[in-house]
């Protein structure tokens, strides 16, 4: 990026001594030689700023794509940050809503395998028949297991 500038102020530095020069030529073609090289070097100098240009446009869209892919992590990390890891017997651990954020939405457990991997997934509950634990299985990574009643969250034993 810095080549273009420096050419750039070469070329303005260049045209800026012709043109310095033409002042004091009173010969018409000699007059006629500098304007032409005037002209070239202007040229030159326009070139090296269309260049600076296109690669500021190219700076500004990977800013732009950059800004945008912080935005997205960001919200993405927002909603991660409302689980917290609980323990749900021996050995047994899920991620539940903080109890700041259950007035905001039912209360509800998430897969820690796809927690760890940057994304929430709500595990679908199913009550047994005749048994105070509750199955649980994940519809993206298809984990599944069982929380026997006791370690069941309170919001959770009233299914």
């Amino acid at each position: 990026m810095i080549d273009w500038v420096a050419a750039a102020f070469t070329s303005a530095k260049t045209a800026s001594d012709i043109a310095k020069s033409l002042i004091t030529l009173r010969d018409e073609d000699l007059v006629r030689g500098r304007v032409m090289d005037l002209t070239g070097t202007l040229m030159d100098l326009q070139q090296q700023m269309m260049q600076g240009q296109q690669e500021q446009m190219a700076l500004i869209k990977q800013v732009y794509e950059l800004e945008e892919a912080l935005r997205k992590v960001s919200a993405k990390q927002n909603i991660l940050d409302r689980y917290e890891l609980l323990g749900v017997g021996p050995a047994k651990v899920v991620y539940a809503l903080k109890a700041e954020f259950q007035d905001t939405e039912p209360a509800h457990l998430c897969c820690t395998n796809c927690y760890d991997k940057g994304q929430r997934s709500v595990l679908k509950a199913m009550k047994q028949a005749g048994s105070t634990s509750m199955k649980f299985s994940c519809p993206d990574c298809a984990n599944t297991f069982y929380i026997a009643g006791e370690f069941l969250p309170a919001a959770l034993r009233a299914r």
